[in-house]
């Protein structure tokens, strides 16, 4: 422990000695030790920290699918729901739920506010329970007795002061007394992305919603004993089971049904659910940044094998003196430790900057951002990898520096025996550290160009000169549907007419809007083949995007029309049914023939009400420009109303100067109406490819100060083997060596290493790429351009890097450079 405390103390001298050294090690220890800290800490609070519920491994989500249809996440409908919790064999407490909006009135402004309907079981499945007031009760899940709120925390604060008063009171929830219950405690959230209230979702169990309407999100948990497998079984086979309980649905075939579908229903791990979509980026990003920081480790290497030649003296008289290699080895070591550890010290300031960055550039598609934060185990974990890192760039010099030969290093003037093995080695770390560079810069360049391929794709409307927000008319107020179909017309009529607007129009779900739905289709007598249920079956089905619309909403997103015509005034609820369907609905049940005049109709049953098709217009990108989505079909708003409705506004210049005209407008018809989800459509697709952007942001940061610290890098390398040839180079000028023949010589030995470790590095990068292969659209993981131009850059980089010392080599008086040493 004395030798501890004495090589501490003459380490800490040591460094103070030299501060640029230290500080020019500290720096780039820092940079990799606060970019490694800063993405722990995010991989940490996301990935690694359990959910905040109880007993959260015992969690799950449950899925239906329709594989065969392009639907391999489902939602429930409610006789789906009701039949799997009453026949599951595994499964305890399964609860559902549905997120939408309300208006909410009787306490200041109308406010429009985001509120979850759930079953009243969804809490005690969760292990959770109001801090204030009571949970829901059985009873309040029928419908009539469900006008009852339970408010979130943060909300229950903003809102009403945090009131402790307040359960008991009534407010105005979409236009109905309803009755504050409970208050959250302070940091529960479910969904994961934040409600501000629940209420009760209240299914009519005697008569649910039809079978192909899927919208309830469903949760459960495995009964104890119940291995995640054996659940995973049970719901199989109760999905089997419910297919042959509804032959409504299925027909009287449910096994070809099946077959025919794809249809099953499968198990999620809740965590998996909440994190699996970042998880492949997340742990790429932990990947590059060790990258990073093994090439800081070089550089910080490097840099103390260049300080070793100065101190060859100072080693072998202590060695001299007695002290064994082993002595010399743990002094040593003591000073990459405290560097290292200063290093981290500084790296956390590095990292809290880092973790504020990542937050807000991942802001919409990072969850759980709540846990991510400087904690007892990521500053753990910096104190681990700084003193790992003390030990891994520390080790070889030292190793090196100990196997001093005294004879030379005694000598005046000796320059000792190490030099050419401290030379080898120092370039053998210029090869490893632009191999890393390289794959750095490859990953980086590929979710470049990745990310500008999505930005290329047309999404199938307009996104530039376009307002869009949303508008949900209470029930209460408008409770008949000719009063929902008058208010959006005349609406649409005011807003058409203000200064600057080109056209407008209204639809239930907005592209990019992050919202589906979903409903079965019937297509009668289609052209192409399908399998039939019943020999007698004239109707295919389908699960399909469907949504009302107004006329004038395709001009507004500037939607193609490829046949037909488009909605018009004049089909009303009292013309005849009309629809138009997407090119890919028509292609799968008409192939080449026009589905002009054909019908389709929602769901089917005894008395369908069939429309017939009108136009088919260009398929969209629904869900962002890198995913295509499920064919789509569009009704007119008048012949199928929605109280919920967004607004599209095309405009002659910047669309959010129109947005006061426009909700005076909204005023003059409702005083008490909130505007909300107010976005243009071009802030709407830079959200949708946010998580894209995110990726591609980080990873490219990375590569940039790898491809900083390498440059760095060669360039000590080089400056140090220029000063240690300085009396070689005076000979070469002496017998008449020009300034090019100097450079050409110092830039072809760094060209050299840099050659090698190019080659080494797209060895590596080819690797590499595969993993980050699901991270990638429109470009291979082996893109050749990329695999091309990376090479190609960083010689270009690296070469400035090594032409400085080259040129200060020319510089050198022959003279002098006799006289050296």
């Amino acid at each position: 422990m004395e030798h501890l405390f004495q090589d501490l103390r003459y380490g800490a001298r040591t460094l103070l000695k030299k501060p640029g050294f230290t500080i020019v090690a500290i720096l780039a220890l820092a940079l990799g030790i606060g970019a490694n800290t800063a993405i722990f800490s995010v991989v940490n609070g996301v990935l690694l920290q359990p959910l905040p519920y109880e007993e959260p491994g015992q969690l799950v989500e449950v899925w239906n699918q329709i594989a065969n249809d392009g639907l391999p996440k489902l939602w429930f409908s409610e006789p789906e729901f009701l039949y799997y919790r009453e026949n599951n064999q595994s499964l305890e407490g399964m609860a559902g739920y549905t997120t939408g909006g309300a208006n909410l009135t009787g306490e200041g402004d109308a406010l429009r506010v985001t509120v979850s309907y759930i079953t009243t079981n969804l809490f005690s499945v969760l292990g959770a329970q109001p801090f204030l007031g009571r949970d829901f009760t059985p009873e309040e899940d029928i419908p009539g007795n469900d006008q009852v709120l339970i408010l979130e925390n943060g909300f229950w604060q903003q809102r009403f002061g945090g009131d402790t008063n307040i359960i008991g009171k009534k407010v105005t929830f979409n236009g109905q007394p309803v009755t504050i219950v409970g208050v959250m405690p302070q940091g529960f959230a479910y969904p994961p992305n934040g409600e501000d209230m629940w209420t009760p979702l209240a299914i009519d169990t005697a008569n649910p919603r039809g079978a192909g309407s899927h919208y309830l999100r469903v949760i459960s948990r495995l009964k104890p004993g119940v291995t995640f497998d054996q659940g995973m079984a049970d719901i199989k086979r109760t999905a089997i089971q419910y297919a042959h309980f509804n032959q409504n649905y299925f027909g009287t075939n449910p096994e070809e049904a099946i077959q025919q579908m794809g249809w099953g229903a499968y198990l999620i791990p809740m965590h998996e659910s909440f994190v699996g979509d970042v998880r492949p980026a997340l742990l790429i990003l932990l990947g590059a940044v060790g990258l990073v920081l093994l090439i800081a480790c070089i550089n910080v290497a490097n840099l103390l094998l260049a300080r070793a030649a100065s101190r060859e003296k100072e080693v072998a008289v202590r060695m001299a003196l007695g002290a064994g290699r082993g002595r010399i080895i743990q002094q040593l070591m003591t000073e990459s430790v405290i560097l290292a550890l200063l290093g981290g010290a500084a790296g956390l300031l590095v990292a809290y900057w880092g973790i504020e960055a990542i937050v807000t550039l991942g802001l919409d598609n990072l969850p759980r951002q709540e846990t991510i934060q400087l904690d007892l185990p990521v500053l753990g974990f910096t104190l681990g990898l700084s003193l790992v890192t003390g030990i891994l760039f520390g080790l070889a010099p030292a190793l090196h520096s100990s196997k001093a030969d005294l004879h030379d290093a005694l000598k005046e003037g000796g320059r000792g025996s190490g030099t050419g093995g401290r030379h080898r080695l120092r370039s053998l770390l210029v090869v490893a550290e632009v191999a890393l560079a390289i794959v750095l810069l490859i990953g980086s360049g590929l979710l470049i160009q990745s990310f500008a391929s999505i930005l290329q794709v047309d999404p199938g409307y307009r996104t530039d000169q376009v307002l869009t927000f949303r508008l949900s008319l209470p029930s209460a107020r408008y409770a008949d549907n000719s009063q929902v179909n008058l208010f959006y017309a005349q609406l649409i009529e005011k807003i058409r007419a203000l200064p600057g607007v080109k056209s407008a129009g209204a639809n239930s779900l907005l592209p990019l809007s992050g919202r589906n739905s979903s409903g079965t289709v019937s297509v009668e007598s289609p052209s192409v083949p399908f399998e039939k249920t019943s020999p007698n079956q004239l109707f295919a089905y389908a699960e399909t995007d469907g949504r009302p619309v107004t006329p004038g909403y395709f001009q507004a997103m500037g939607m193609t029309l490829i046949h037909g015509r488009l909605f018009e005034d004049s089909d009303d609820a009292g013309a005849p049914l009309v629809a138009i369907v997407d090119e890919t609905f028509a292609r799968r049940f008409w192939a080449e023939e026009s589905p002009l005049g054909k019908r389709i109709t929602f769901g089917g049953g005894a008395t369908p009400q069939w429309r017939t098709i009108v136009g088919v217009a260009k398929h969209i990108n629904h869900n962002g420009p890198n995913l295509s989505g499920r064919e789509q079909m569009y009704v007119p708003l008048a012949q199928a109303p929605r109280s919920g409705m967004y607004m599209v506004i095309h405009t002659a210049g910047d669309p959010t100067t129109i947005l006061s005209s426009v909700r005076e407008q909204i005023r003059s018809l409702d005083s008490e109406l909130p505007v909300f989800d107010i976005q243009t459509m071009e802030e709407r697709l830079a959200g949708s490819v946010a998580q894209e952007r995110f990726n591609m942001l980080l990873l490219g940061i990375f590569a940039a100060v790898a491809l900083v610290l390498a440059s760095l890098g060669i360039y000590g390398v080089m400056a140090y083997n220029v000063s240690q040839r300085t009396h070689e180079i005076g000979i070469r000028m002496a017998m008449g060596a020009q300034n090019n023949d100097v450079i050409k010589m110092v830039v072809g030995q760094a060209m050299i290493l840099i050659g090698i470790g190019s080659a080494v590095g797209l060895a590596l990068a080819f690797a590499f790429t595969r993993i980050m292969a699901s991270l990638l659209f429109g470009v291979t993981a082996t893109d050749p351009m990329t695999f091309t131009m990376v090479p190609i850059i960083l010689p270009a980089v690296a070469l400035l890097a090594c032409y400085i010392p080259a040129r200060r080599a020319t510089r050198i008086d022959p003279m002098i450079a006799l006289r050296y040493e």
